[in-house]
């Protein structure tokens, strides 16, 4: 097994061991906005947004992935005006984007791109980085507000 391969395996591993750390031993979360609810005859509130999340991270690390010459469109930001700010601070002192932890993407981890709930309305996003063949965690504190995605926080590096 090639190293890429053992990563491919080693990644859901990595990523449920980090749920479980950060879930403690407490279930509880402070959270403004309240929980999101489930709408009758669908996927779950937590299933739809995690799924509206990987959707918009993968269109993020494609576009953050494109090349000069591909007109890729940069998708539109789900961030709130809090997490806006907070973003925007963080790639003025770092020279990075926080969204991926790194300056760029490399298109052979788009497939590497995983997203799992946590708890509440925290997720993580992991991939592998295949620059440095390193898995990458990334929580996001999310949730559908009348069913647009909306990223309230996201932790820094």
């Amino acid at each position: 097994m090639n190293p890429t391969q053992a990563m491919k395996h080693l990644l859901p591993f990595v990523l449920l061991l980090f749920a479980a750390i950060s879930a403690g031993p407490s279930s509880a979360r402070n959270t403004i906005s309240g929980p999101t609810q489930a709408t009758a005859g669908s996927a779950s509130a937590t299933e739809q947004t995690r799924k509206a999340l990987e959707k918009f991270y993968t269109e993020y690390a494609r576009w953050m992935s494109a090349s000069f010459d591909e007109e890729i469109a940069e998708p539109a930001s789900p961030l709130d005006d809090a997490t806006r700010r907070k973003v925007e601070k963080a790639r003025e002192e770092s020279g990075g984007d926080p969204l991926v932890r790194a300056q760029d993407f490399n298109k052979r981890s788009l497939p590497t791109i995983t997203v799992e709930h946590v708890e509440g309305e925290w997720y993580a996003v992991a991939y592998l980085d295949t620059y440095e063949n390193r898995c990458v965690i990334i929580p996001f504190r999310a949730l559908l507000r009348k069913g647009q995605l909306v990223i309230t926080d996201v932790t820094l590096p």
